[in-house]
């Protein structure tokens, strides 16, 4: 492959972007394309199947498919990987059981690539319901026995670090370009 698709690719491995935007980001790695010609090559990609294109007036958006398609468990454990091993699983907990308004198992938690285990916070489920949740995972195989945890006791540190860690997650899926100002205050005025 090509260095200058090799940028593209890793440009929109971040997020989303709009051919002005990646016309923007790629003058700054060192390519000055004309729009016209860049968007001729990510049209091609797009036929090829390699991004996908999205009309979001008054622009077309582009994004990487395999992008698109990652599961929860990819993203989470790409952005779980920042976070100290103490509060791992914590945090983990807690941002499962509230996306899926669920307990979370055992085998969930080794799609993170984090060993289950009871601690002060995390606590195995007795949720009367837990059978029928395990019956309503169907996209991945839970084995039969896999014990479930939520959090219990105080968790007010693992919710503070998982509502960042949302948080995080939102701005690098979701193009919030022309939404939001471009450089943080730094100070209070």
């Amino acid at each position: 492959m090509s260095e200058y698709y090799s940028i593209l690719t890793e440009i929109l491995a971040r997020q989303q972007m709009s051919i002005s935007r990646l016309a923007r980001e790629l003058k700054k790695s060192g390519y000055d394309q004309h729009r016209l010609i860049l968007t001729g090559y990510l049209r091609a990609l797009s036929d090829m199947g390699q991004l996908e294109e999205m009309d979001i007036p008054p622009s077309k958006v582009y994004v990487l498919k395999n992008k698109l398609n990652r599961d929860i468990y990819s993203i989470l454990k790409e952005h779980l990987k920042d976070i100290d091993q103490s509060e791992k699983q914590e945090v983990a907990v807690f941002i499962l059981t509230s996306l899926l308004m669920r307990p979370c198992f055992r085998y969930e938690l080794e799609l993170l690539g984090i060993e289950a285990q009871k601690t002060k916070i995390v606590k195995e489920s007795k949720d009367p319901r837990l059978k029928e949740h395990r019956a309503a995972v169907t996209r991945i195989k839970l084995p039969h026995d896999d014990p479930a945890f939520e959090l219990s006791g105080d968790n007010s540190q693992a919710q503070r670090r998982g509502t960042e860690l949302l948080i995080n997650m939102l701005n690098d899926l979701i193009d919030l370009d022309g939404l939001k100002a471009k450089y943080q205050q730094k100070r209070l005025a």
